[in-house]
């Protein structure tokens, strides 16, 4: 069974590379992914629906309602009369009353509108809460997508240097049969080949585990197999080994211009976020509001026609009309409604001091964004002249150790600082994409 296994294993190492799919991904088809399948903001879609929908209902009570009432009844006793042998009854056993009744309420001191306006804050403070988690949605899969583009940028770097590492290996080993070299300078390169595989591999499970994540935000895999995935410019390289899918992102550069213009944004003083507590802060004042009116007295007016049985004592169906007025002043009630006001105008405030919190949270995220993305700038001119010294310095080590002048050691740290100098490019780069991110998501929306 073990030799089985191992034979399988040696079959699946020996599959030929272009066996495996490749795939490319894009931010833009992403980007979509994410939007069309986050729970979160199908969840948040219902909840502004439901409070539309509310808004909608709290809006009828200020026009008339309409009602057909119907009422039966029975006695077992009529009133009579006696005179003489004749007796007269008043009414009769069973009576009833049928037609359409309209009230109408002509003043509640601002109850109505009150809880009106509160309905509508609320919906407005959920779709306020939709639109920042859709930007929030947008600033995940980025960042996600971000992290991938780094890791396949990191993968080829690695493979590059695996490639000079193997190239010097082989120098080194013929040196030393032909005796111009020592078993340690062997050692030495064979020693940095298995350190730039190891790099290697590592940097494959960290792809692996950034896709999933890309995955999870996206809703789908796109048919991509992520346990060992490779990137699509080495397809054709000997350093490749095993494989489940070649990939390919947008190049960091193309993302990184077209996300260039969000340096330029400003702050948004009405973020979805901040527009969302300002509505709660509107919702409980108005319902403060509408609490404080039942403490004011209240008119409605009602009228019908109606179908009654019998005519009060005379027992015959007729057709009447009824119209009427009612007042009601609220003279004593343990001064509930004034508590309720009182205690939607306390948290009418604590959604204000809620509001000014997440602004100066908002900002200070905005800011440092932005000055990160400058010192960044900066740093990138330095990082692109350590690359460039760095690859020449790695160039003429190499070729001094090949003269005698420099020993492997010398030639191991030049290429290490070569390759650490081409991995800081792609982090910068990567760190410049999340802070454009994180601005289109804090900044005004007029790109």
């Amino acid at each position: 069974m073990k030799k089985y296994g191992l034979f399988l294993l040696a079959a699946f190492w020996a599959l030929p590379l272009g066996a495996q799919p490749a795939v490319h991904l894009s931010l833009n088809q992403c980007q979509t992914d994410a939007l069309a399948s986050s729970p979160q903001l199908k969840q948040l879609q219902a909840q502004t629906d439901a409070a539309q929908s509310t808004y909608q209902a709290s809006r009828s009570v200020f026009y008339p309602t309409l009602t057909l009432d119907a009422q039966g009844s029975w006695v077992s006793e009529v009133p009579s009369l006696t005179i003489g042998p004749t007796k007269m009854e008043f009414g009769d056993n069973w009576g009833y009353s049928a037609g359409p009744t309209v009230q109408y309420v002509l003043f509640d001191a601002g109850a109505r509108s009150g809880q009106s306006k509160s309905a509508r804050a609320a919906a407005g403070a959920k779709e306020q809460e939709a639109a920042f988690a859709r930007k929030q949605v947008l600033l995940q899969v980025r960042q996600a997508y971000f992290a991938v583009q780094n890791d396949l940028e990191q993968l080829y770097f690695l493979n590059g240097q695996l490639g000079v590492a193997r190239k010097q290996l082989q120098d080194v080993e013929s040196s030393f049969k032909a005796g111009a070299k020592s078993r340690l300078d062997v050692y030495m390169a064979q020693k940095q080949v298995s350190q730039a595989q190891a790099d290697i591999a590592g940097a494959r499970g960290a792809l692996s585990a950034h896709l999933r994540e890309l995955f999870r935000l996206t809703g789908t895999n796109y048919a991509i197999d992520p346990r060992f995935p490779n990137d699509l410019r080495l397809q054709n390289s000997h350093t490749a080994g095993q494989t489940t899918v070649w990939l390919s992102t947008d190049a960091q550069t193309d993302t990184l211009k077209a996300l260039a213009p969000f340096a330029q944004v400003s702050f948004d003083e009405n973020s979805p976020r901040l527009a969302a507590l300002e509505s709660m802060r509107q919702y409980y004042e108005y319902l403060a509001d509408s609490y404080r009116a039942g403490l004011y007295p209240r008119l409605s007016v009602q009228g019908g026609a109606y179908f009654e049985y019998p005519n009060g004592p005379i027992k015959e169906h007729i057709f009447a009309g009824k119209a009427g007025a009612a007042f009601s002043l609220p003279l004593f009630e343990g001064g509930k409604n004034r508590r309720k006001a009182e205690a939607q105008r306390h948290s009418a405030r604590a959604a204000q001091y809620e509001k000014q919190d997440a602004e100066h949270t908002l900002q200070k995220l905005f800011y440092s964004a932005q000055d990160g993305l400058y010192a960044l700038s900066v740093q990138e001119e330095f990082v692109r002249q350590m690359v460039s010294d760095a690859q020449k310095t790695a160039e003429l080590t190499y070729q001094a150790y090949l003269a005698g002048a420099a020993t492997f050691f010398d030639v191991d740290r030049a290429n290490l600082e070569h390759l650490k100098s081409q991995l800081a490019l792609a982090d910068l780069h990567a760190k410049q994409l999340n802070n454009l991110a994180v601005l289109d998501s804090l900044g005004k929306e007029n790109l």
